[in-house]
């Protein structure tokens, strides 16, 4: 059971809890369906571990599928962040039109046999680009929020965070991959992600609590 708890997924779960505590009688769909995200994210991981460990075959595979969730789930949140200042669905569609191009040529060349990380990179590049869109939208809105404890901007933080630093390391994706501390058992690449992930889940789960609080006090 042990294989099973890396940091990775430590703070996958704790996410997972904060989020099903503070968001399962929000009113807005789209919050209760990060919960299903999240518990999408945890079953991946810890899939993942046992292909590679218990089964000792390779997990790129499955990272390639989680790639079409995690396309779709964060980029319907970003639209759902939109409609309060623009609504164009015609971006969206685009957008996951490309992305489906994108996917499907980088995949079917590799036959699955690797990790389509230049589809990921175009991923980290367009939500970085989405994260930035939303600060300059937030910055022109009249109404001003108190963004210490506004759940929206918090959730973007983590997900520029995160994605601005998947865009740099998916670049250097096979240099990254293969580089290890002499010290460590892991590639750079996976001590980054770490670091990565422990940021965005922080800034998620302060945005989730920051979600409770204002359905309490609204209501």
């Amino acid at each position: 059971m042990s294989i099973y708890l890396t940091i990775n997924t430590i703070l996958e779960l704790i996410c997972l809890l904060i989020g099903f505590i503070c968001l399962f009688h929000d009113k807005e769909p789209i919050w209760r369906f990060f919960i299903l995200y999240l518990l999408l994210i945890c079953l991946t991981e810890v899939s993942a571990i046992h292909m590679r460990k218990v089964w000792s075959m390779s997990n790129l595979s499955l990272y390639n599928i989680f790639l079409i969730v995690e396309c779709f789930s964060i980029s319907i949140f970003f639209y759902y962040l939109f409609k309060k200042y623009t609504s164009r669905i015609k971006w969206l569609m685009t957008w996951i039109f490309l992305f489906m191009i994108i996917y499907a040529s980088e995949v079917i060349s590799n036959q699955f046999a690797h990790f389509a990380y230049r589809t990921a990179s175009v991923i980290s590049f367009v939500f970085v680009l989405a994260s930035l869109y939303y600060y300059y939208l937030l910055l022109r809105d009249e109404k001003s929020e108190k963004l210490d404890s506004y759940a929206p901007f918090w959730w973007v933080n983590g997900t520029l965070i995160f994605y601005f630093g998947s865009t740099a390391t998916n670049i250097f994706f096979d240099y990254l991959i293969m580089d290890q501390f002499s010290q460590f058992q892991h590639s750079i690449r996976y001590i980054i992600f770490n670091v990565l992930n422990i940021s965005l889940y922080c800034c998620w789960s302060y945005a989730f609590i920051c979600r409770y609080h204002q359905r309490k006090s609204s209501s």
